[in-house]
Parts: C-alpha cells; structure tokens; sequence
C-alpha cells in the first residue's frame, strides 16, 4: 500500500434510494432505475472519450461506482507540467458530471479534498477519502463542497467554484462545460431545460425534503443565468 498524494471526489447521484424502494414494487420505476444505472456505469467512459489524446492516463482521473456514487481522484501536482493541478481537474470533472446528470434530470451533492490516498481499480483508502465522503454525507443542497485541504490547492481564477459564506462548492452550472456549448442556442436551451426539470420536480408530489433541494437549485439556476438572458416561466411536464 504506497499513499499519494492525490485530489479526490466523492459524489452521490441524489433520488436514488427512494427510486430502487419504488422499483421493487413498480415496474415503470423499474426502468428508470435501470436507465440510471446505465448512466451511473457510461458517465466516466463517455467522458474519458473526449479527453485529447495526448494527455498522459496517469493524469485522467481515476474512478470507481459504490451503487449511486461516483469517486473520482488525480494527482494533485506533476513533476512534468507545473500548469498542471490536480484539484482543478476533479473540479472540471465534477462540473461535467453535474451536466452529464442535470440533462437526465437528476441532482447530484458531493464532497472534494486533497491529501493522502491510496487508490487502486478496487479500493481506495485515506483520509482525503473520507473528508470527501463526509462533506457529502453531512450536506444538504445539491451542490459539491470543497474541504480546506482542497481549497489549499484551488488556483481559483474563475468561476468554476463559488462561496456561500463560510461553503466553498463547485459551480456546477459552470456553461463553458455544457456540451456543445459554441452552438447557436445551446446555452439558453439547456438552462431552460433544467429549469423545466426544476418545475415539474416542485409541482410533484414527492418528499418535501427531495423539493426543497430543488427549490435550492431553482434558485441557483436563476442566480446563474447569463446576464440578458430570459426564458418564459417554465411549465412542468406533464
């Protein structure tokens, strides 16, 4: 066992314990079920396949799926490429995945540190690990929090990560990683879908801690929408 020193990302795909109590009994929940796993399972590959070849694999992030979760970790520093910074990677990657789940209509919350770390293609060991995993388990809002030990490590710059009081989290709204995003339209069409989704979640019937969640991220939605930028109230679907 050799302990690295290592960014790493614990992230939880929010409904699910409620949707596999429901697919037992219910055979349409029971599809989407087995729809979110296949997104669960082709989230990294499909996003492993957009990173420019000359990228050397050991700088990929590694990843590992624990049911509904996604735990994702880089070095933090290369002796090779000084530009390089393993917390900013992570973060890229989370931002992705926020997308990648938001486009099927599901929320994510997780947690993101740096320190010590031994992971392998089976387990992962280490107390960066497990400040990861805590944020997100002790958190509430569907967003992904970082610890100090990650912040330590964050070059900032941008608008990748924000602060809410004392809560550093990933933007995960962040446009400039919405595929396809120089497309005519493309921006304003997936915000307004997320905002549909955001709708249609409050206007159901599910538990009012799952709606207050939503209500958070209709919140932020609106708070992050480009400046100039307007949509009609959106409709739930139907």
């Amino acid at each position: 066992m050799e302990f690295e020193d290592r960014a790493v990302a614990f992230i939880d795909v929010l409904g699910f314990k409620d949707l596999v109590n429901e697919a037992v009994v219910n055979e349409q929940a029971k599809k989407k079920l087995e729809a979110l796993v296949g997104l669960l399972e082709s989230a990294i590959p499909r996003l492993n396949a957009g990173v420019d070849v000359t990228v050397p694999i050991n700088l990929i992030p590694r990843h590992q799926y624990i049911s509904d979760c996604i735990i994702l970790s880089a070095p933090l520093t290369d002796s090779e490429r000084r530009w390089y910074n393993g917390v900013s990677i992570v973060v890229m990657r989370a931002i992705q995945l926020s997308h990648f789940f938001l486009n099927e209509g599901y929320l994510i919350r997780g947690g993101i540190s740096a320190g010590k770390l031994w992971h392998t293609e089976s387990n992962i060991i280490g107390p960066a690990y497990q400040e990861a995993y805590l944020l997100e388990a002790n958190g509430n809002e569907p967003r992904i929090q970082l610890h100090p030990h990650a912040l330590q490590h964050w070059d900032g710059g941008s608008r990748m990560c924000l602060n809410d009081g004392n809560v550093s989290f990933v933007n995960g709204l962040f446009d400039f990683y919405i595929p396809n995003n120089t497309e005519h339209g493309v921006i304003v069409a997936t915000y307004e879908k997320y905002e549909i989704f955001a709708a249609t979640a409050l206007a159901s019937i599910l538990p009012q801690s799952a709606k207050d969640k939503w209500q958070w991220f209709q919140t932020f939605l609106q708070s992050e929408k480009p400046e100039g930028l307007q949509w009609a109230a959106a409709q739930p679907i139907q």
